[in-house]
C-alpha cells in the first residue's frame, strides 16, 4: 500500500501552536519510519496556510480546502490519505477530498464536538467539527471546500465521548448519531459495545473514514492536550477498535489529531499515538 501522510499543523489557525505542533513531533519522531516499516511506501506532505492574517475559522476554511486537493489527488493516486492535524475540523477536507457518496464515520474522541454556535458555551470552532461535518451548521463556509458534502448523521458512529456542553448533549441525544459510551466499551469489552453500532452502520455503508482524536485516551494513560477528560480508553481498547472496523469496512482514510506534546511529559502520549497509527496501518 502507498500511504500519502498529510500534516496539517495547525491548532484554531495558529501553525506549531498547542495541538498544531502534534504532527511535526510524531513525524519527526518516527511516523514515516514506522509506515515504512509495516512495509508501505510512504510520502510526506504538509498543508500550509497563505493567507496573511489569521483567524480561527478563516484560516480552517482555508486549510480544509487545501487539504481536500490533498486528499483528493492521493485517492486519484491510489494512495491512501493518512491525516496528521492540530484540530479535528480537518475531517472536512478530508471527507470532502474522498468524494462524499455512501461514506460513514467512526469518531474516537473524549468530545463529542457536536456543538453549533448556537449551542457552545466556549465559542470554540474546533468543537463544532462534527456538527458540521453532519450539515448541523456552518454550513455556508463548509460548501467552501471543493467536494464536500454533509454526512448523514446515521452514517456516524461516536465512540468514547464524554465531556459535553449540556446543550450539545441534548443535541446529540435527539440526533441519529451512534454513540458509543466509554464506560460500554469498559464494562462489556471492544467487540460487545461496537458490535450493535457497526452491523447496523455496516447496513448502510461499506466506506468508512476514521477519525481518532487521540484525547479519547484516559489522561491516566496518556494525556493527549488541554482538554482531555477523565473516563477515557486505554491504547489497547483503541487499537483493538480499529482492527475490529478494519475487518467489517473499507478504512477510506484516517486522521489522528489534537495532540500536544507540551502535555505529554514523560512520552506516553507518543508512544500510544505510533501503536495506534500502526493499528490503523496493519491492513
Amino acid at each position: 500500500m502507498r500511504v500519502r501522510l498529510i500534516q496539517v499543523p495547525y491548532d484554531s489557525g495558529h501553525r506549531d501552536a498547542r495541538m498544531g505542533s502534534g504532527p511535526g513531533l510524531l513525524t519527526r519522531h518516527g511516523a514515516e519510519r514506522a509506515i515504512s516499516n509495516l512495509g508501505h511506501g510512504v510520502t510526506a506532505e504538509t498543508v500550509a496556510a497563505e493567507s496573511a492574517f489569521t483567524t480561527e475559522v478563516g484560516t480552517a476554511l482555508e486549510l480544509n480546502r487545501g487539504l481536500a486537493q490533498r486528499v483528493r489527488a492521493a485517492v486519484d493516486r491510489g494512495e491512501f490519505p493518512l491525516v496528521l492535524a492540530g484540530n479535528c475540523n480537518s475531517c472536512l477536507g478530508t471527507l470532502a477530498g474522498l468524494g462524499g457518496g455512501k461514506l460513514g464515520v467512526v469518531w474516537f474522541d473524549a468530545h463529542g464536538d457536536f456543538n453549533t454556535p448556537e449551542t457552545t458555551v466556549s465559542g470554540f470552532f474546533d468543537g463544532m467539527a462534527l456538527a458540521t461535518a453532519t450539515g448541523r451548521c456552518w454550513s455556508a463556509l463548509a460548501a467552501t471546500i471543493p467536494g464536500f458534502v454533509a454526512i448523514p448523521e446515521n452514517h456516524v458512529v461516536l465512540v468514547a465521548a464524554r465531556d459535553f456542553d449540556a446543550e450539545e448533549k441534548r443535541q446529540l441525544d435527539q440526533s441519529a448519531v451512534a454513540l458509543v459510551a466509554a464506560e460500554a466499551v469498559r464494562t462489556t469489552g471492544v467487540e460487545e459495545a461496537l458490535g450493535g453500532p457497526l452491523a447496523m452502520l455496516r447496513e448502510r455503508v461499506a466506506r468508512v473514514y476514521l477519525h481518532i482524536d487521540l484525547d479519547v485516551l484516559d489522561p491516566s494513560q496518556a494525556r493527549a492536550n488541554q482538554l482531555a477528560a477523565p473516563g477515557g480508553l486505554t491504547v489497547e481498547q483503541v487499537t483493538h477498535a480499529v482492527r475490529l472496523l478494519q475487518q467489517q469496512f473499507e478504512v477510506a482514510a484516517c486522521a489522528v489529531t489534537a495532540y500536544d506534546p507540551a502535555c505529554d511529559e514523560d512520552g506516553r502520549t507518543l508512544r500510544a499515538a505510533m501503536m495506534v497509527l500502526e493499528a490503523v496501518l496493519s491492513v
